[in-house]
């Protein structure tokens, strides 16, 4: 069973004291990234993508265990990684299979009803053929080649393409991506969650998926995700995490465990790449996977997604006898 942080009211200090540390490491990331020359992450280099990855996503983690350890309660990561865990990781990964599958093809259809169908400029044109994704993979990257050099370069269609991209997004998101995912998962739907557990579970997202999309604030204002939209990207972020947070919290009461949720988290990441390839000319805020229709499709697949549960997820109890809570 899983740890649950049984707490009977809302500790608003300790959340403070644990946003404070996520949200001060986070800046500090992206001082460090503005210090040396990175103030365009919408062009990051590989090294500022990889400090990123190892700096920056686990601070959620580095937050929750700060805290408890002042709490002296007991670690949830404990029982996370408790005697028998690997028995839930196959209900994780078909439930990641399945919901990744629903957000890919969900998206991609958004995509075309949005901008081939109604053509609404900003959601980008969903291109099929190999010619069409290979010129727009080589205009995104920045390289030109005649069209005969374009002909011979082995790409796949649409749908093969974006079966190659699930298979590498669950392998990733079971792999390094999720490692990393864990990092946030463990803050966001694990302590955090738990800590707002008795407001019930859809103030616990909509307050989780607000701190969650402010934490990114740092790097989309240097541009990271929305490119010049730094603003608007920060308004944008926030209402996907928020989405993304009742999709993410709803796969952790199924699976048990926060490892469901950075699986998913980390294939979601993995996937991503695929929509630079698909789309033409997309607009950032409006465009998937982190745009308006993205934001959309994440919604109503987490909507879906509670209701398809709704037995499924019943609270867990714990079989962890937790020391009574200290004052925050």
């Amino acid at each position: 069973m899983s740890f649950r942080a049984t707490v009977s009211q809302v500790r608003w200090a300790r959340i403070g004291l644990f946003y404070g540390i996520a949200f001060g490491l986070a800046g500090l990331v992206a001082a460090v990234l503005f210090g040396l020359g990175q103030r365009d992450l919408s062009a990051a280099s590989a090294w500022a993508k990889a400090f990123m990855a190892v700096v920056y996503m686990p601070a959620p983690l580095v937050a929750a265990l700060i805290v408890e350890r002042l709490d002296r309660r007991g670690y949830l990561i404990k029982s996370e990684f408790a005697k028998g865990w690997s028995k839930r990781l196959p209900k994780v990964v078909l439930n990641v299979a399945i919901l990744l599958a629903v957000l890919m093809v969900g998206m991609l259809a958004a995509s075309w009803l949005v901008g081939n169908w109604l053509d609404i400029s900003g959601a980008g044109r969903l291109v099929f053929t190999p010619e069409d994704l290979t010129a727009n993979s080589l205009a995104v990257s920045g390289v030109s080649t005649d069209a005969q050099q374009v002909a011979a370069l082995a790409v796949p269609n649409l749908w093969v393409l974006t079966a190659i991209t699930w298979v590498a997004g669950l392998a990733v998101g079971l792999t390094i991506n999720g490692l990393f995912g864990y990092g946030e998962e463990y803050g966001w739907r694990g302590w955090l969650a738990d800590q707002l557990r008795p407001l019930g579970p859809v103030w616990t997202n909509l307050i989780t998926g607000v701190l969650w999309g402010l934490w990114h604030a740092p790097l989309i204002l240097l541009g990271f995700n929305y490119g010049p939209y730094r603003v608007l990207g920060v308004a944008a972020m926030v209402a996907w995490c928020t989405a993304a947070s009742f999709l993410l919290w709803r796969l952790r009461e199924v699976t048990g465990t926060v490892i469901g949720a950075a699986v998913m988290h980390g294939a979601i990441n993995g996937v991503a790449g695929l929509f630079l390839v698909a789309l033409v000319g997309p607009n950032q805020l409006l465009a998937a996977p982190v745009g308006a229709i993205g934001i959309g499709v994440v919604a109503v697949v987490a909507a879906g997604y509670w209701w398809f549960t709704r037995r499924a997820a019943a609270p867990v109890v714990s079989e962890t006898e937790i020391e009574p809570e200290l004052p925050a």
